[in-house]
């Protein structure tokens, strides 16, 4: 079957009547996109990314009537943009043509499924990108996962904290931890963490808890890319979870803010601050 697509401009106060004008008139499916050039921060877990301007595209199937669909954005007072015409697809994986294979650090790379890396000798997590959880693309996340290539190593348990999608967890186990404990207020992420564990082969290692139910054991590395509020909140809890001489990774700071968050981590003493595209991540060692 071919399809054909519709596009409008909506606004953060306009999105959800545009698309659903766009499901009245009959779409099988509708995406959201930047309307703009503005920059999207990593949302917290359980949160919907909205940009302020985004395009809005509804996909028909190839007997509907465009100018019907047209006339509805109209009377609305919807912005038209495009109209397309589209062969046969499949279309449950047709979003994924903008994620490519990612490398991070020497080994590390993370790959959508169904797609291969050139490097034979890769670690290779493969994931598919949710919703409300990362897949690398952020500054804070690729922070992370290139501290856990240079720092993991076989048999040391680990604590992400802050799981979201369970891709630093994932990373850790693959990159060769015995065991990671991953932790987060949302049950969503939860899910989406033990999912994408069982797609990587480490479910059998890897154990999720809301807050409330996370085991207290010491641990060998910790790594949270949360955001510097709750970082300086939980300094005192998340620095009791590391061994004497165990190492942490603390990302999801903002420039300004990593003098604020360093000092509640009276325990650590941090030797180095990454820093991208005006993120932070903040690494160091418990003292003995």
């Amino acid at each position: 079957m071919n399809w054909k697509t519709i596009a409008a401009a909506a606004t953060q106060d306009t999105l959800d009547d545009l698309e659903q004008t766009l499901w009245d008139a009959g779409a099988v499916s509708v995406t959201v996109e930047d309307g703009g050039e503005n920059p999207l921060f990593e949302p917290g877990p359980g949160e919907t990314p909205v940009w302020e301007q985004v395009v809005v595209t509804g996909l028909f199937e190839e007997d509907v009537d465009l100018v019907q669909v047209r006339d509805q954005l109209a009377l609305h007072d919807f912005t038209f943009l495009f109209v397309d015409e589209l062969g046969d697809r499949v279309w449950e994986r047709e979003w994924l043509s903008r994620f490519e294979p990612m490398q991070f650090g020497s080994r590390l790379w993370v790959c959508p499924t169904g797609q291969d890396v050139p490097d034979r000798h890769a670690v290779v997590m493969h994931l598919d990108p949710g919703l409300a959880f990362g897949t690398g693309t952020h500054p804070t996340t690729r922070l992370c996962l290139e501290w856990l290539d240079q720092n993991i190593k076989s048999g040391l348990t680990v604590v992400d904290y802050g799981c979201g999608s369970g891709i630093l967890g994932i990373a850790a186990l693959l990159l060769g931890a015995r065991e990671v404990t991953g932790v987060d207020l949302d049950p969503q992420a939860l899910t989406a963490t033990l999912s994408n564990a069982e797609r990587n082969g480490v479910e059998d290692r890897l154990k999720v808890f809301l807050p409330g139910d996370a085991p207290r054991v010491a641990v060998d590395v910790l790594v949270a890319n949360i955001l510097a509020r709750p970082l300086i909140d939980l300094a005192g809890y998340l620095q009791d979870l590391i061994v004497p001489g165990g190492a942490i990774a603390l990302s999801g700071i903002m420039e300004s803010q990593k003098d604020w968050v360093a000092d509640a981590y009276q325990s650590i003493d941090f030797q180095e601050a990454r820093i991208e595209d005006g993120w932070v991540c903040l690494q160091g060692i418990k003292s003995e």
